[in-house]
């Protein structure tokens, strides 16, 4: 501890330390997957649905139209700019820059603010590090699970005493905010949490942040309930295995972990990573019951168990997923490194902290090319070189990992 201390009083947290601190977390995440810079790809729904919809309608069309159950503004926003202003060769650049910058947020968010859970360079190292390295591979830079990270953003955006943001955040930050709102449910689950935040900090930018959130909160339920009882195309709330959906709301949202089969080895009639989320989810109630009376953990605390819950329950079949980890590990993992700074007794923390961060930046290379990417699948531009011969053809785009025509393009 002596030597953190010792390290951290070196750091200066200057506008120098904050842009090298971005520019870190920028070469991390290109260095991830440098092939998908080189030759960008089209992932899942950003190219079957959403840019082939564009590719064929008006633009009135595009921001009208719920695809998947709820409000995709952002989506629209991109399958606009890729089907209106470029060409069919360069949508999959279109898609990988605007996912790119999209990623990067939290970190300059983290880099360029103070909170309690990131007030001096070391913890915003760390922090760093976490919404970088924990990220799945089915989120790294596209578009069609931005939503995951605008979650991220928008608790980012909550924890942040408003009074301390420039002119330029606080704008920014309200822009992020009603993307975020009107781009998947992600977002809206922190309503509850963003309400008691503005209301203990009773700051003017801090409601005007709320409002946008519950503005957006109320218009995406109106269009999710008309989505489950008039046009439940995924059959949401509807379909479900009891078993699966507990395992998954467990692993999802303690275990802190990537979801691999090298984890799924049984012990004492539980995989690993299952033992681990119990393991977690106890030492998260723990957390609970000792900051029941500090509200800046308490809120972040509840947080977790809202965006887990509503996250899991409205899962395809309440099945969850890799992509639904992403926003409690965060919240998590950034807690442990509050605890570990700040507990005498951090030892627990600590190593929670560091065993479930080496994981996931040991497994995410593996996990990025045997699922999310894969080098050797058909590059778009080849792809769409084959449908200019032949109109009928229909460009095959990632994941890849099921078989060859599970992900198409109909242009």
């Amino acid at each position: 501890m002596n030597l953190i201390n010792a390290v951290n009083s070196r750091l200066k947290d200057n506008t120098l330390f904050r842009i090298l601190l971005v520019l870190c977390g920028i070469l991390i995440i290109v260095s991830r997957g440098v092939e998908i810079f080189i030759h960008p790809r089209i992932w899942a729904e950003e190219g079957k649905i959403f840019y082939a919809f564009a590719r064929h309608h008006t633009v009135w069309d595009i921001f009208t139209t719920a695809h998947v159950g709820y409000l995709t503004l952002f989506n629209s926003i991109v399958s606009a700019i890729q089907a209106k202003l470029f060409s069919v060769e360069n949508a999959a650049t279109v898609s990988v820059l605007i996912g790119f910058f999209v990623q990067i947020t939290p970190v300059y968010i983290i880099a360029f603010t103070s909170n309690k859970f990131w007030d001096n360079s070391f913890k915003k190292i760390i922090c760093m590090l976490i919404v970088v390295t924990v990220l799945p591979p089915e989120l790294y830079v596209n578009t069609t699970n931005s939503h995951f990270i605008f979650g991220l953003i928008t608790f980012l955006i909550m924890m942040i005493a408003a009074d301390a943001l420039s002119d330029f955040q606080k704008y920014f930050f309200r822009i992020l905010l009603l993307l975020g709102g009107l781009t998947g449910p992600a977002s809206i689950f922190f309503t509850p949490t963003f309400l008691i935040k503005a209301y203990r900090e009773k700051n003017k930018e801090k409601y005007i942040q709320a409002g946008i959130l519950t503005a957006c909160a109320i218009i995406q339920a109106f269009v999710i309930l008309h989505s489950i009882f008039f046009n439940n195309t995924y059959k949401r709330l509807s379909v479900h295995d009891l078993k699966t959906t507990r395992y998954h709301f467990i692993i999802d949202n303690f275990s802190l972990l990537p979801h691999t089969p090298s984890l799924s080895y049984n012990l004492f009639s539980f995989d690993l990573i299952t033992l681990l989320g119990m393991f977690i989810g106890c030492f998260y109630i723990y957390l609970i019951i000792k900051n029941i009376k500090k509200m800046e953990y308490l809120i972040p605390l509840i947080s977790v168990a809202i965006v887990g819950f509503f996250s899991t329950l409205g899962s395809l079949d309440m099945s969850g997923g890799t992509r639904y980890s992403y926003i409690p590990t965060c919240i998590l993992l950034i807690i442990l490194t509050s605890q570990f700074f700040e507990t005498k007794y951090n030892y627990i923390a600590l190593s929670i902290l560091v065993f479930c961060l080496g994981i996931n930046i040991f497994y995410y290379p593996t996990s990025l090319n045997n699922w999310a990417y894969k080098p050797t699948y058909p590059k778009w531009k080849n792809e769409v070189a084959k449908w200019r011969t032949d109109s009928t053809y229909k460009p095959r785009i990632h994941p890849a990992f099921l078989s060859d025509d599970e992900w198409q393009v109909k242009l």
